[in-house]
């Protein structure tokens, strides 16, 4: 029996032109995906960058309105606490540095209480660019 040399199967010039087709077909898709996945680590890094945030500014609650006394405009790096023995530290992308300053009532110098402006800074880099996030908040004791 003898076959013709159509049914043999495709030809390599078929071949190129289906791989190309698809190749067209799926470039879309990729990039799609690889895109969606620097959106997701950039996601994952705000997330992170909050709890550092949060996580030190709880710190400094808890620890006591004498536990830092103010640091100036330049702060201090605080890149990770130590909390029951345990050391707790930031992932190594990451800066952390705190604020601490007085704040002083505008007008009158008999109020019982002394205020606190609390600030945690951290730092990261996503897609080449400096990113930060600032968490502020006050504290108060009785005089």
């Amino acid at each position: 029996m003898r076959y013709s040399r159509r049914n043999r199967g495709f030809s390599f010039v078929e071949v190129v032109i289906a791989i190309t087709i698809m190749a067209i077909g799926l470039i879309p898709i990729m990039w799609f995906f690889s895109r969606s996945n620097v959106g997701t680590i950039k996601t994952r890094d705000e997330i992170y960058a909050q709890q550092y945030a949060a996580e030190l500014f709880d710190y400094v609650i808890a620890s006591g309105f004498n536990a830092y006394p103010p640091t100036g405009d330049a702060g201090i790096d605080m890149p990770s606490i130590t909390l029951e023995g345990e050391t707790i530290a930031v992932d190594e992308r990451f800066t952390r540095r705190l604020f601490v300053a007085d704040l002083a009532p505008a007008h009158n110098s008999e109020w019982p209480l002394q205020y606190r402006t609390i600030a945690v800074e951290v730092s990261w880099t996503a897609d080449q660019q400096q990113r930060h996030l600032q968490l502020t908040g006050i504290m108060h004791a009785a005089k």
